[in-house]
């Protein structure tokens, strides 16, 4: 999506200089579909399993309506931008997000460029801290939960010579009151409902709240970055809130958990390479559980661009520290090509993991693997 505003500007640019539009359409839009084929996994059910996709030869499916917009600077120091998806596409969750269906906001905000370049703004927005993978349709891996993450609050960034910084409170990780889904990188921060007759559901319970964010960028050699990243909050219960049954625990929807991460970061960009890596320390207390979550993660990501084309590979790990989780280090990593074919993009890209984060942001081990070939389209 970067890219396909990063095009529109250019054309808008050259447009201009010839005199044929003064300025950018302020909408614009995009479909994208996968086709994807599961080659082994522990799961079972539609959508991840390998005996079923072994008996059908894989799914053509997820479509997404996006449609996005932005400023383009024809409103002096103001800017804004939104970005909301519609279908199955969409890496919504409708279980656990504000709308109840496959359609929701990606970002949406508004804000102010001041005369000294900082950039001050309200709305749902990207969560100062680390990076996200370079692949399309894999996903975060085991970055889940400090990926592509989108929260609802203020937040201001700026730069300063060779140091970009950025602030943030963000009040909640999405729109409503309920909530849990940040869209692209969702499943990681609880969940809006639970039963209390399923041992442990009600501990999933939870969202992220009131969390103060931040990072700090320094370029010490041209194209070399190296970065700091915090982010600490709290937690709501939900389970009260959610289940009225006779046997519902006794609890309140009281902020009575916190979380807490650490991420160390570096990047090396100038063509045709790209190449970030980072490790991020994590702690959760859940409102539902007397232990801490703690655990660690490392990313190492590298792209190579050659006229059309961009190859890129996600490797990533994670171990866990949280007492009475036996789980050994665990793996995921994502290969993939990228064609720009004129309107859009086409993908190619597997996916390889024995280990996964789960709703309360502690890793766990089974096995999944995946092919998917994506095609997208913007106008």
């Amino acid at each position: 999506m970067t890219d396909h505003l990063a095009r529109t500007l250019g054309i808008t640019a050259l447009l201009a200089c010839c005199g044929v539009v003064q300025a950018a359409p302020l909408l614009s839009g995009g479909v994208w579909m996968n086709y994807r084929y599961i080659t082994d996994s522990d799961f079972q059910g539609v959508g991840v399993s390998d005996d079923f996709d072994r008996k059908t030869g894989g799914t053509l499916g997820d479509p997404a309506l996006i449609l996005y917009a932005n400023d383009q600077g024809q409103y002096g120091s103001t800017r804004f931008a939104a970005e909301v998806r519609a279908g199955k596409g969409s890496f919504t969750d409708p279980d656990n997000n504000g709308t109840g269906d496959y359609l929701a906001f990606k970002e949406a905000w508004v804000g102010r460029e001041l005369d000294n370049g900082m950039l001050v703004r309200v709305g749902k927005m990207a969560v100062p801290f680390g990076y996200k993978t370079v692949n399309f349709w894999p996903g975060d891996l085991l970055q889940g939960g400090y990926g592509d993450q989108m929260d609802v609050g203020v937040g201001l960034e700026g730069t300063h010579d060779t140091l970009h910084y950025a602030l943030a409170y963000l009040h909640a990780d999405d729109f409503g009151e309920t909530s849990t889904d940040t869209m692209d990188d969702n499943g990681h921060w609880g969940q809006a409902t639970c039963n209390s007759a399923t041992t442990g559901d009600c501990d999933l319970a939870y969202r992220k709240m009131q969390t103060v964010a931040g990072t700090l960028d320094w370029q010490f050699l041209e194209n070399h970055t190296l970065g700091l990243s915090v982010q600490s909050g709290r937690l709501q219960d939900l389970a009260a809130t959610e289940d009225q049954s006779p046997t519902a625990i006794e609890r309140s929807a009281r902020l009575s958990g916190r979380h807490h991460a650490v991420d160390l970061h570096y990047s090396y960009r100038a063509d045709p390479w790209l190449i970030q890596a980072r490790h991020i320390e994590v702690q959760r207390e859940l409102p539902g559980r007397s232990e801490k979550v703690r655990n660690h993660r490392q990313s190492l990501s590298a792209g190579y661009t050659r006229n059309d084309w961009f190859w890129y590979l996600d490797l990533t790990s994670a171990a866990t520290r949280t007492r009475g989780n036996d789980t050994d280090r665990v793996y995921a990593w994502a290969p993939g090509v990228r064609y720009d074919y004129g309107p859009g993009w086409v993908y190619l890209e597997y996916l390889w993991s024995d280990g996964d984060i789960g709703r309360d942001g502690d890793i766990y081990a089974a096995d999944f693997r995946a092919l998917y070939a994506t095609v997208d389209f913007y106008f």
